[in-house]
Order: structure tokens, then sequence, then C-alpha cells
């Protein structure tokens, strides 16, 4: 059972179930709400399923209306000939079945002649009107449930081999027939899942717990909400009977007409990473992120201007670390200047071997300086900066920025880690900083913040930039969400070279 409101990808996820098991299985997809050109735009390889099911229906209602009361009046030999025509590949599998194994159709056999007898049905459509054309042929189906008999004979036309039949959806097929849904699929299982070992799927128009929970092996509720004029959807895993689910909860995306879920982020940096390749810069007027699709999604960094990475509690440090790396090894490759005063403490041997890999060691020297507060880091390596850690507005002074970064190239680049800022110069170091936010912005330099949630210059900082990024943590799925400017979720995929440094790949939520 596929359940959930309007618009959650109920028919997406039937249809990419379909194309998923081509190979395994023979499959028959019953739409009633969906048109069919919407489908083929959609997923084209289901214009020639569509015309086979057509074949069928066509030949099945030609064959009944002959074996009960012979040509219609009026009917040419010509119209007769095509429908002959459309029947052949029907009355191959009749022939065929005469020595095959066949579906039990009890079931359905007693659901007809009840619908006879008006004992059932009745408030449904009397009955469908149809057309010859080039591509597909459908006629007038004298059938009684003629979607339902065709599904029986496609299964018996495939045994043994087991036939996937999705009936999209059972609230529209129960209006047709006038037929209850919990009927429809107690007949479809008693005689084609339980005797003939056919799997279906069932489209639900409802969400939230139903009575037809209990009919299905398994129930996949799809949702769709809201978080600040953000879309989130989700895949919930109600109930699969026989087997253990280990993750009953996936976000997802419908991205590209296609259903894609995000599985929980790891982060793993390579000891040995290939050098960085420069990013273009979007603009004359901004400078690269270090990522093409944070570029591509927000249009790069503007000069002379104050950028925040906001992050949850629970978004792995790695993840932090990747892209402070990735902005700061652009920069460096670009011959710019970069100071840093890193997020939570570092082990300096393995920053200098990572910047080494990433842009040589020229730039550690001449344009890469991190600030610390233990004055012997700094006979250590040569990047490294003590400072006093009294007041931070004299250890960001422009002055002295200006003369640890020597002959480097502007912009220059400051990344601040504002909860370890904190830890140093007191809960007031957002106004100690001010000085140098606002002399870098004037220069045309940039400056990033990096700031938890629970950092006490997250407000101030929020004010004064002009791009503020939110990772967020959902479910171990890390996402960005742009506050300013404003943009939907976009879920940050690490599976790319593992060779590189990891830069994510930007997937939005839509």
């Amino acid at each position: 059972m596929l359940k959930g409101d309007a618009g959650t990808g109920k028919t997406t996820l039937a249809l990419q179930v379909i194309e998923e098991l081509a190979d395994e299985q023979p499959d028959y997809y019953l739409s009633t709400r969906v048109s069919d050109e919407a489908l083929f735009r959609q997923f084209p390889w289901a214009r020639d399923r569509a015309r086979r099911d057509n074949i069928l229906k066509a030949g099945k209602t030609f064959l009944r209306r002959n074996r009960e009361t012979g040509p219609a009046i009026g009917e040419s030999p010509a119209a007769e000939h095509l429908t002959l025509l459309a029947a052949k590949d029907l009355l191959k599998v009749l022939n065929k079945q005469e020595q095959s194994p066949t579906v039990v159709r009890s079931e359905l056999q007693r659901l007809e002649g009840q619908v006879e007898a008006g004992e059932v049905g009745g408030e449904g459509e009397e009955g469908f009107t149809g057309e010859i054309t080039q591509d597909e042929i459908t006629l007038d189906l004298g059938v009684i449930l003629p979607e339902m008999e065709v599904a029986y004979d496609l299964a018996e036309s495939n045994l043994p081999r087991k036939t996937l039949v999705v009936v999209d959806s059972i609230n529209a097929l129960s209006e047709r027939y006038g037929i209850s849904a919990e009927r429809i699929i107690n007949t479809l299982q008693k005689d084609l899942v339980e005797n003939s070992g056919t799997n279906i799927i069932y489209t639900l128009e409802e969400s939230g717990k139903t009575s037809l929970d209990y009919l299905g092996d398994g129930v996949i509720q799809m949702q769709s909400g809201d978080c600040d004029g953000r879309r989130i959807r989700q895949m919930v895993i109600e109930k699969l009977r026989g087997v253990s689910v280990d993750q009953w909860k996936y976000y997802l995306t419908l991205t590209g007409g296609r259903m894609s879920v995000f599985e929980p982020t790891w982060v793993k940096i390579p000891e040995h990473m290939s050098k960085h390749v420069a990013v273009k810069d979007p603009t004359p007027r901004t400078v690269s992120s270090g990522n093409f699709y944070i570029d591509q999604y927000f249009g790069g960094f503007p000069k002379g201007s104050l950028i925040l990475w906001e992050f949850d509690l629970d978004v792995h440090l790695d993840v932090v670390r990747c892209l402070e790396l990735g902005i700061m090894s652009d920069f460096l490759e670009k011959g710019r200047g970069v100071v840093w005063l890193p997020t939570y403490a570092t082990d300096y041997s393995i920053v200098d071997e990572q910047m080494r890999m990433l842009v040589g060691p020229e730039p550690l020297t001449r344009s890469f300086r991190i600030l610390d507060t233990d004055a012997g880091q700094e006979q250590s390596y040569p990047f490294i900066t003590a400072i006093e850690g009294e007041d931070a507005g004299q250890d960001l002074r422009m002055s002295q920025i200006k003369y640890m970064l020597g002959d480097s190239s502007s912009p220059y680049l400051s990344v601040l880690g504002y909860d370890a800022m904190e830890g140093v110069y007191g809960t007031n170091v957002f106004k100690q900083t001010l000085a140098h936010i606002d002399a870098m912005r004037r220069a045309g330099h940039v400056v990033v913040a990096i700031a938890s949630a629970m950092s006490q210059s997250l407000p101030m900082l929020r004010e004064q930039a002009k791009i503020h990024l939110r990772f967020e943590n959902m479910a171990g799925c890390v996402m960005l969400a742009g506050m300013k400017p404003h943009s939907p979720y976009y879920y940050l995929d690490f599976s790319g070279n593992v060779d590189a440094l990891p830069a994510p790949r930007l997937i939005p939520m839509i």
C-alpha cells in the first residue's frame, strides 16, 4: 500500500518500482487518475506498456461481445478486421492457456455475479467509450470489470513467472465500479496474490491510519510538509511484513520527476587527496565558495560581505571542516590571503598535511595564517601566528592582517569560529570583532563567520550577514537551507571522488 495526500509522490514511486523491476517481472499498470500523456512525458517507457494493455483490453471486449451476441449490427467488416488484429496477442495467450497454468478466478466470478445481480456495485460509471487510432486501440467495454479481468489475463499469461500489478489508485477504481475498496482488494488478494503469486501495489488517496492498512503486507506512507516555506518530503515505512526495517523513515526529493531518498550523511576526509582545482568566481563582484553547487544556487559570495554559516549541534564536525577547507583552498589556490581561527581544537600536523596536498607548500608560508593563543605552536609550523587572546579587536586589527598576509592578493578571507572565540574572548566577542568585520567589508574582503545554534553571537551575526546559510540535521541527513537569500532545503551529497576533498553536491528537496 502506497498512501498519502495529493502530490506526495505515490504515482512516481509506483512507476519507478515498475521501471526498476522491468527485467525481473512482467507488469500491468492500471491508472485511473493520471492521463496517459502525463505519464508518457515523465516515463516514456510506459507508452509501449500502455499500448499492450489497451490491445488486450480491446481484444477481450471483442471476444466477449462476439461470443455472447455476435457481430454488432451495422459493424463494417473493416472494423471487425481491425478488432481481430488488435486481439491477436490475446488469442495467442488464450490458445496457450489450454496447456499452461491458469489463475484462480473464483472470487472474481463471485464478485461479477453479485454485480450482475445488483447485490454490489451499480454506483460507478456505466461504461467506457473508445476509438481506434494508429497508436492504440480502445473500444467500448462491455465487460463488467474490464481492468481487473485484464490483470487476471496478464497474470495468467506470465505463469509460472510472477506478475507485478499496480493499481493507481484503488479509491478511484472503487468509485468507478461502485464497489468498496476492501472488496476489490480481497478479491485480488485471494485469487491473484495467494493462489497465483502475483505482486500487487495499490496507491491510496488517503493519509494517516486507514482500515486498508490491515490488508497489505507492506504499508508506505508518503508525506509532504512545510517548514518556514520550504518543502519537506518524507517516506515512512509503517509496515513491511517479514522484513527487517533498519531505517523506517527517509527524506526524499522528486527532482527531475524521479524519487530519490537521502541517505544519512557520513563524511570521511581521505588521508591522501588530489590537488584542489580552483573554482571559477561566478562574477567579477563575487568570489567562489570553493563549491560549484553552492555558487550555482547562491551566486557566490559578494566581495565586501559577511557570510554566516550556522550549524545545528548535531551536524558532524567533519562537515564543517570540509566546507572550511574547501573555501580556504580555493582562495589560496588563487593566491589570495586567508586568516583562520578554527571552530574547534585542531591537530596542526593533520592540517599541515591536508593543506600541502590541496594547495602545495608555498601558500602555507606566504598567504595562510592560523591564529592561536598558544605561543609555542608558532615555532612548529610557519602558518601559525600567536595572538594574545585578550581582545579580539586587537588580535584582528586590519594592519596586523595585512602584515601577516604579506604580498598575498586580495580579496582576503577570514574564517572565524565564534563558538571557539567565545571560549577565548568571552560572550561579548561579536562586539570585539565588529571593527574587523567592518574593515574587511570596506576593503572588499570576505568574512565567513561559523556559529552553532547555541552561540551567543548568533543573533547579531544573523543581523549583519549578507548571506546566511543554515546547516541542519534531519534524521542523520545534513541539509542546507538558505536564510538570506531564502531557498529550499538542499541535501549535501558527499558521495563524490574518494581521492579528493569531499565537496558536497547540493540536491534540492522539491
